[in-house]
């Protein structure tokens, strides 16, 4: 005796759940316009029959692969770990999975990525590129599928990103506001566009209150906590020595604060500090900061990546997000010394 299997059919699943094929095809492809119950119906007929959603084939019918490409420079920083869940959730609720790749700021490992994810192929990509990686014509070579920049903006390709000049502008505006005159400036490497941006605003703030900029008080380091602690290290050594500092991010503020600690300095009371981007840790860990809404940005970077796929020959778009100032314990008032 021969047993035969047939392989289900979306003809099967429509008979079984009396519904039209096409409404099969909606449910399987997660569009949300299918009432509820039905839906229901669908997928306890999908369980009774046995069906395996083939995604392969159904790459081949649409030409899609239904992923898209994430690409970050450093996975390890719990910014991007936000934005990475809020562009997943986004995504998905379109049908759409994730493929994240992590370039640790290596341009060999991000062209590798891209090269991946283009032959893939990836239905699009979203990336925040490698350090100093800023024109389109050395980073997206060949045919690519639709490109979407986050954090760092690439020449001629649509952009979501925050206003980082107008935050390190409200960083100075609240330190001035509490005494402080001598603002440093530390962490972010120069070739970065968004350090560039941020310490341009460091620098209009400090001209706006009649301050002096002080070349020795901008100090360059990586944007880890190691760097926020070796500029913190130096900033204390300067003379005159600041009272206050920005900092690049919030991981390199967290590093400063721990350098202060370990001289036995109190950050807010012995010396003020103020982050960028409002993670998760600034928040338990009593850090100001700049509040640049790393969800809100994944969830515009994502939605800007699926409107260049439905349209991939409208202008070019950028979304810049309004930061705001988040005042927690490691800002206070300058104490004035006799």
């Amino acid at each position: 005796m021969f047993v035969t299997s047939t392989r289900v059919t979306l003809l099967d699943i429509a008979s079984d759940a009396g519904v039209s094929r096409a409404t099969v095809s909606l449910v399987l492809r997660n569009v949300p316009s299918v009432a509820p119950a039905t839906r229901k119906r669908v997928l306890r007929s999908i369980n009774r029959l046995g069906y395996v959603y083939h995604r392969g084939a159904a790459s081949l019918r649409t030409q899609r692969s239904h992923a898209i490409g994430l690409i970050v420079s450093d996975i390890t920083n719990p910014f991007f770990a936000e934005i990475i869940v809020a562009i997943e959730d986004w995504l998905g609720s379109a049908g759409l999975v994730t493929i994240l790749g992590n370039t640790s700021e290596s341009l060999e490992k991000q062209q590798r990525l891209l090269r991946s994810m283009s032959e893939y192929p990836a239905d699009g990509i979203l990336i925040c590129s490698t350090q100093g990686s800023d024109k389109k014509s050395t980073i997206l070579e060949g045919r690519m599928p639709p490109v979407v920049a986050f954090t760092r903006p690439i020449d001629g390709v649509d952009y979501a990103g925050a206003d980082n000049v107008a935050g390190s502008e409200l960083a100075i505006e609240h330190l001035v506001a509490l005494g402080h005159r001598q603002i440093a400036f530390i962490g972010g490497p120069a070739q970065l566009t968004s350090a560039q941006q941020r310490f341009l605003g460091y620098r209009s703030g400090l001209e706006k209150h009649g301050i002096e900029y002080r070349k020795d008080f901008f100090i360059e380091e990586v944007p880890n906590r190691q760097g926020g602690f070796r500029a913190m290290s130096s900033a204390l050594l300067l003379s005159p020595t600041p009272t206050a500092a920005v900092c690049f991010n919030d991981v390199v503020a967290l590093g400063a604060m721990e350098a202060l600690r370990s001289r036995g300095k109190q950050p807010g009371r012995d010396f003020s500090i103020v982050g960028f981007n409002n993670i998760a840790d600034a928040r338990t860990g009593g850090l100001t900061t700049i509040d640049t809404s790393p969800a809100k940005l994944g969830e515009a970077a994502a939605d800007l990546l699926l409107h260049r796929i439905r349209d991939p020959g409208a202008p070019l778009r950028r979304v810049i997000l309004s930061p705001k100032l988040v005042v927690r314990e490691s800002t206070a008032a300058r104490e004035i010394s006799d």
